[in-house]
């Protein structure tokens, strides 16, 4: 394969040049374009390569061009040159295809326990993640952005919900399952969830089985669209979650407009909050509205005895973290019944 890229700042064209050909692969600089030449076996490792040398910005302002190594780019075809984001995009979906293709979506579940009583699991969330050929397990994190930058993100996040329906039915016998869905990738919840609601029935699963968890509520650019969902959901007798409160700067408003049956308190604000004078404020006036609002709090991230200690006494319901529990595999938890 043969990849043309036209950097916007000679600094950065120099980056490229130095990391590429430390790698051992052949580039050729000509006037503002260059020419990197590469296996196709090796593409995946040259993208890696790129992306970490590169910042966000230089990715995106950097334009790209891949072709068949036997064909040379003309003009009109440079003409059609992309975002290098978007091209390495493309190069890392094929993992996502692989995962999509062969069914290697697997289910873990993270426990979310009572606070009053450690021992006993509220809820199961689950959480997905896509296997390799070694069966090793594929960064969430990577997969997902590597979906969504290739326009793959509605397929991701659908399988991903029946995936997990699927794993976590068992476990829905004795606690609740919390399952994620991304309102981006859902156009209109009449067809659009017409699958999910579909697995539920076969998995025997109920509206007081399930909740749903509105994933990257901090990234919530439609509101009204996002309600639309939600309202899906509520007429079907399903509760709704909200996640990561306090990670958005439209949290409290985007709470106001929602008005969820739970909500997560982010990581970053339970993370050392019995240390810290100012997150010890905001997380018990959050407390204090939940309580207010009626809604279930649930601190997530807890991931040492005093964090553990001062949500419970500040009055969380529901916790969550490694403190507890790490992530398992859902069939390994379904085993154990």
């Amino acid at each position: 394969m043969s990849l043309y890229l036209s950097t916007p700042v000679v600094a950065t064209r120099e980056k490229l040049v130095r990391a590429l050909r430390q790698e051992g692969l052949s580039v050729e600089e000509e006037a503002e374009v260059m020419q990197v030449s590469v296996d196709s076996e090796r593409l995946d490792e040259m993208a890696g390569r790129i992306a970490e040398q590169l910042s966000r910005v230089e990715l995106g302002d950097t334009r790209a061009l891949l072709m068949p190594s036997e064909t040379t780019a003309s003009i009109a075809d440079l003409i059609h040159m992309e975002t290098l984001d978007s091209v390495l995009a493309r190069i890392d979906a094929r993992v996502v295809h692989d995962v999509l293709e062969n069914n290697r979506l697997v289910t873990y579940v993270h426990p979310i326990v009572c606070a009053d009583d450690t021992t006993e699991v509220y809820a199961y969330e689950c959480l997905s993640r896509g296997t390799a050929d070694d069966g090793s397990i594929i960064n969430p994190g990577f997969l997902f952005d590597t979906a969504r930058k290739a326009d793959l993100l509605f397929y991701l996040d659908r399988e991903a919900r029946v995936t997990s329906i699927r794993s976590g039915a068992r476990l829905a016998k004795k606690s609740k399952l919390f399952i994620n869905f991304n309102p981006s990738t859902i156009y209109t919840p009449e067809y659009c969830l017409n699958t999910t609601m579909r697995e539920l029935d076969n998995a025997g699963l109920s509206a007081d089985d399930v909740v749903f968890e509105v994933v990257e509520s901090d990234r919530i650019a439609d509101v009204d669209h996002l309600l639309g969902i939600l309202d899906f959901y509520r007429e079907r007798g399903f509760k709704v979650a909200l996640d990561d409160l306090g990670a958005g700067f439209n949290s409290l408003t985007t709470l106001s407009q929602l008005r969820p049956d739970y909500m997560k308190l982010d990581i970053d604000l339970v993370r050392d909050v019995d240390r810290d004078p100012f997150k010890e404020a905001i997380v018990r006036s959050l407390l204090t509205l939940a309580k207010d609002l009626g809604i279930h709090a649930i601190a997530e991230g807890i991931e040492r005895e005093g964090e553990y200690l001062w949500v419970k006494n500040a009055g969380a319901a529901y916790l969550q973290g490694y403190y507890f529990s790490k992530p398992v595999p859902a069939e390994s938890v379904a085993a154990g019944d």
